[in-house]
């Protein structure tokens, strides 16, 4: 698929925000680590959710759909089976990291690989070299730090040391930890994303599961973790949000509606709201929880993305219609996802005649005037999106070959924003 888009003004209606990914794969995979049925009520369905999915399954639960987007999981009460096959993960670096990890509990061997992007991009070996100090054995097959992998268990508890810059690597490891018979002490050097591990602790407090945890840097797990069957609802997905909420303040004579966001969910990306705001957003949150953007006169800003290092294309997007300059940093983690959106982003926005400087953990944006472009979406989802938004101000036609990714996320954002009044469409 690829997306035609002209120049936009006028953006008016009410998106329709989809589920949270990432609560989502965690529902899932506590669900698959208990005793017994859990429900989950509206997960993120996607390729990343179906491939979850089967490992799962691979490793002994069971998951069933159901009517009115209930999903049913038959979990394995800690209890992993060791896979029978190799384990295809796509291109989900949540299912490689955590996965991984769980196979670490299993005693036997399990091989997981993916993509081009996890076999090439996707750093491995933070995680691997912390279950190798745990007394499993995992080993990265190229030599290079990246899928394929290979790892054999059991976790043996004790002490290890990871690097945090990539919270997933954490967030896998305190979950795989639970499971393990004895006490597990982890050490986190240079701790990132943290408002993702804040998301995996509440998921293993809800569970029951006793963690301690000293500025991000140690935490200690008890083990022996068990945890009975639940029920949940996934929230809305902050992240989706912030597409249309920003299309509503770069463009002239635009208003957006956002229903449904909980303003309590601890999803990093809802920071962006006050970002935007002391940008000059004109963004309200009505009585009744629902965000109305507006279109305003936005300010350059210097921006730490570390909380929100996926919306480092959107904010760099912001940066092209905020007067003066705005300077992205300590995103340097951004070059390790499903591309290095670093370059990806500065290319692409230079290809729209846009201001941009790249440094080695950020952007440096200038107010532009941008101009349409042909551009690649990098096989990237938020690339997609982002650079959708982009197009919006930018004059004459642009073009983003390949956009099909953009399901990943949101499966539905182009007939969303085409609703708004986006000058958008598909062929």
């Amino acid at each position: 698929m690829d997306l035609i888009i002209d120049k936009s003004v006028g953006l008016r209606g009410t998106v329709k925000i989809p589920p949270n990914k990432s609560h989502s794969f965690r529902a899932l995979l506590m669900a698959g680590l208990a005793e017994g049925t859990s429900k989950i009520y509206g997960p993120a369905i996607s390729n990343d959710w179906m491939l979850g999915t089967e490992a799962l399954e691979m490793f002994g639960a069971s998951v069933e759909p159901h009517a009115n987007d209930l999903w049913e999981v038959v979990g394995t009460n800690g209890k992993l089976t060791v896979p029978e096959d190799v384990l295809n993960c796509g291109n989900s670096g949540i299912i490689l990291r955590f996965f991984t990890a769980l196979a670490a509990c299993c005693e036997g061997h399990t091989v997981l690989t993916g993509d081009e992007s996890l076999r090439h991009i996707r750093p491995m070996q933070p995680l691997i070299d912390a279950i190798n100090q745990l007394g499993a054995c995992g080993v990265c097959t190229k030599g290079d730090g990246h899928a394929p992998v290979v790892v054999r268990g059991p976790l043996g508890g004790g002490k290890t040391e990871i690097d945090g810059a990539d919270s997933q690597h954490v967030s896998a490891l305190l979950i795989a930890a639970a499971l393990s018979d004895a006490q597990t002490e982890i050490i986190v050097k240079n701790p990132g994303e943290k408002p993702w591990i804040n998301v995996t602790l509440g998921w293993l407090e809800h569970c029951g599961v006793k963690v301690t945890n000293e500025n991000y840097e140690r935490y200690t797990i008890k083990g022996g973790g068990r945890w009975g069957g639940f029920e949940y609802a996934v929230p809305l997905d902050w992240s989706a949000a912030l597409y249309p909420i920003v299309a509503a303040l770069i463009t002239p004579d635009s208003e957006v509606r956002i229903p449904g966001m909980n303003l309590d969910d601890t999803q990093g990306d809802k920071a962006v709201l006050d970002i935007l705001r002391e940008m000059g957003g004109d963004i309200e949150i009505q009585d009744d929880g629902v965000i109305v953007a507006r279109s305003s006169k936005l300010v350059g800003h210097e921006i730490d993305c570390n909380d929100f290092i996926d919306q480092l294309p959107l904010l760099a997007v912001v940066g092209t219609a905020a007067s003066g300059n705005t300077k992205l940093v300590n995103a340097a983690i951004a070059r390790g996802k499903e591309c290095d959106r670093i370059t990806a982003t500065a290319e692409a926005i230079s290809a729209m005649g846009g201001g941009i400087g790249e440094n080695p953990d950020g952007l440096i944006i200038h107010n532009s005037q941008l101009h349409g472009a042909r551009l690649s979406s990098y096989h990237d989802h938020r690339m997609v999106m982002s650079m959708s938004v982009a197009a919006l101000t930018a004059d004459g036609q642009t073009v983003i070959h390949n956009a099909g990714c953009v399901k990943k996320t949101f499966a539905h954002f182009p007939e969303q924003m085409i609703g708004l009044g986006f000058e958008m469409r598909k062929t």
